[in-house]
């Protein structure tokens, strides 16, 4: 019987980089020998595409964290008990940032293993991390720089479905390209901490008339996120520059990657991963980004993308310069992308977090037996 693995979401969405790798392992996970069932926050879309994939899901709720201890130890109880009607092998909490979850305390008096995923440098000493038998890192970066408790650390890279982003069509015309114009395109949050000011002020350097600057992208302006644009800003900082197009918030990135020619990422933070990257590789189109945080270790500098300072528009416009004169480079680099991302970043990925499993479920994976 395959391994019994329950995936706490910390979503109902697909939203966000951290839901994004969660459903890009579920897609690869090899369902023979590995049964996925997911416990969703509340009722939403992905309920509905874990349905489409053939995916157990669970309406569970938020985390049940310690607000009176009757209710906290009847939250532990009553996971412990349904861990053990199901037949979990492993618990696989996809989020970090919890204090003291119910159910984490419940998977260890069960006697299982428990992995939480770090998907950003995560510093809060929660006794939720104390708790995890195993922590997966997604880049040597966040490894090292995260208050870990002394918990082993896995570095997983990140994984992404080549043919899903490899599929993408062209929709210049619906986003208003010209068919011959070179795109630039700023793929994320419009936020000052991923770059959005650093790009803007760099396409004002570029001197090219068939240069369009595409920015795909939602400003999320709101409590708690103060360095978000809100389109009003957004256009404001674009002024007058006809060459610069803000396409919004996008569901459709293979297309978006499909119909740039370099993708741009311009963090001034020290990004955990960077899954764009690995996207608009997958979609053969070269990256320059960053120089910051665990880009390093997706990007060879120069042979499957460009790293150049953070916060030195200069620096950007310069790079952009050259790939917009050279469409040889362009080529050569996003096949070279693509060649690197199929080989590190899709299955492989997927396999070592498919061994992590079996090593920590020990006996259970050699001796495991038909279950509910």
């Amino acid at each position: 019987m395959p391994l019994r693995i329950l995936y706490f979401a910390g979503t109902h969405g697909d939203w966000g980089g951290a839901s994004r790798v969660l459903f890009t392992n579920l897609a690869l996970l090899d369902r023979d020998r590995f049964e996925p069932v997911v416990a969703l926050t509340q009722e939403g879309p992905a309920r509905e595409r874990l349905r489409g994939m053939g995916i157990r899901c669970e309406i569970w709720g938020p985390m049940t964290e310690l607000r009176s201890p009757l209710a906290y130890t009847r939250a532990v109880a009553r996971t412990a008990w349904w861990l053990k009607r199901n037949g979990i092998d492993v618990v696989h909490h996809n989020r970090a940032n919890d204090w003291r979850p119910a159910e984490h305390l419940a998977a260890k008096l069960a006697g299982l293993p428990s992995v939480t995923h770090f998907h950003m440098v995560n510093h809060d000493r929660t006794p939720a991390t104390r708790m995890s038998t195993a922590i997966v890192a997604v880049s040597r970066f966040v490894a090292e720089h995260s208050d870990t408790l002394g918990v082993p650390v896995h570095v997983i890279h990140n994984a992404v479905d080549v043919n899903r982003f490899s599929a993408g069509k062209d929709i210049r015309a619906a986003l208003g390209l010209p068919p011959d114009a070179v795109v630039i395109t700023f793929a994320g949050e419009i936020r000052r901490i991923k770059g959005i000011d650093t790009f803007l002020a760099a396409a004002g350097q570029v001197r090219a008339p068939h240069v369009r600057f595409l920015i795909a992208g939602g400003c999320r302006a709101g409590p708690g996120i103060d360095d978000a644009y809100t389109e009003e800003e957004l256009k404001a900082s674009i002024g007058a520059d006809g060459r610069i197009i803000y396409a919004g918030y996008r569901s459709d990135m293979p297309d978006v990657y499909r119909s740039s020619d370099v993708v741009v990422m311009a963090s001034r933070c020290e990004e955990a991963f960077g899954l764009i990257a690995i996207e608009a590789g997958a979609a053969r189109r070269p990256v320059i980004a960053t120089r910051v945080g665990g880009m390093p270790e997706v990007i060879v500098d120069g042979e499957t993308g460009v790293l150049v300072p953070p916060e030195d528009p200069a620096a950007l416009a310069e790079r952009i310069q050259r790939l917009v004169g050279s469409p040889e480079a362009r080529l050569a680099l996003g096949e070279a992308a693509y060649g690197r991302v199929a080989a590190e970043f899709t299955t492989r990925p997927v396999r070592e977090l498919e061994r992590l499993y079996v090593s920590l479920a020990g006996r259970r994976a050699m001796t495991a037996t038909r279950r509910p």
